[in-house]
């Protein structure tokens, strides 16, 4: 059976479509304009002034070493006769080490582990170079490498955030023995205080050495200071005031002076 569909309705379909397809697109023009609103809006995340305690931190990465470290060596040629000890072996002072054809049997000053046995027996040592080495793996310290910048604001006595990757978010507690030049670099050289067995020399770990602190100051979020100004909301309008800085903890700095007051919304800026 044969359908005809008058004209006039055909005229009437053609005429309409237009219309279907805007209803159609408008959903779509309507997510495509929220997007760009809310990508050009996404730095209009604030955060508010607070009250609070603050401490300066100078941070780098730490690599943990032995305090006692016995390095067996000659003064003349000797020829071996006998190596007592292996890498790993845990020995006790006294213990007999290497046997020369000059001068005896060599024994270890200390009680810990052989960490390198450099040479083989019968072979013809080389004067003052390490034939074994014996390490007290209980007895560790950190050193920690840093920048001028960083080196000037370290003290004797300053406390020290520890954290090894390979404990996870466990933090441990150590203090700044000394500051010291070395080979052209600043080492901080760091007493840890109760950190596990299974931490061996060698090892690194993050260290913040706390070089200053106050309580009770007005804080600003980092990511809203820029070049020395600030974006505050005020009753729906940015304002842009600038503001001087003290200490810092990258997190939030110090407010020392500026047109701003506690509870002040900050606008947070985008790195670029």
């Amino acid at each position: 059976m044969k359908i005809s569909i008058p004209f006039d309705q055909i005229i009437q379909r053609v005429k309409d479509r237009p219309k279907l397809l805007l209803w159609g697109l408008l959903p779509i023009l309507l997510l495509f304009v929220f997007l760009i609103w809310r990508s050009r809006n996404s730095n209009s995340d604030t955060s508010e002034i607070i009250q609070g305690s603050i401490i300066e931190s100078v941070y780098g990465l730490a690599t943990v070493s032995s305090s006692e470290v016995y390095h067996l060596r000659v003064a003349i040629p000797s020829a071996i006769r006998k190596i007592f000890v292996e890498e790993g072996d845990q020995v006790k002072e006294g213990t007999p080490l290497v046997e020369f054809d000059s001068f005896g049997t060599m024994r270890s000053p200390l009680e810990g582990v052989v960490t390198n046995v450099a040479y083989e027996t019968k072979e013809t040592v080389v004067p003052q170079t390490p034939v074994v080495t014996v390490m007290d793996l209980r007895k560790r310290y950190l050193t920690v490498s840093l920048e001028e910048k960083g080196a000037v604001k370290v003290k004797k006595g300053q406390k020290v955030r520890i954290r090894f990757e390979a404990l996870g978010e466990k933090k441990f507690e150590g203090e700044v023995k000394s500051v010291y030049p070395a080979d052209g670099q600043f080492q901080v050289h760091i007493v840890p205080v109760g950190i596990p067995t299974e931490i061996l020399p060698g090892m690194t770990a993050d260290v913040a050495i706390e070089t200053s602190s106050k309580e009770n100051v007005i804080l600003i979020p980092i990511k809203g200071i820029k070049s020395g100004k600030v974006k505050v909301l005020e009753n729906g309008k940015v304002r842009v005031k600038d503001i001087e800085i003290g200490l810092s903890n990258g997190e939030y700095a110090e407010l020392v002076s500026g047109e701003v007051r506690l509870g002040d919304k900050v606008l947070l800026q985008e790195d670029k």
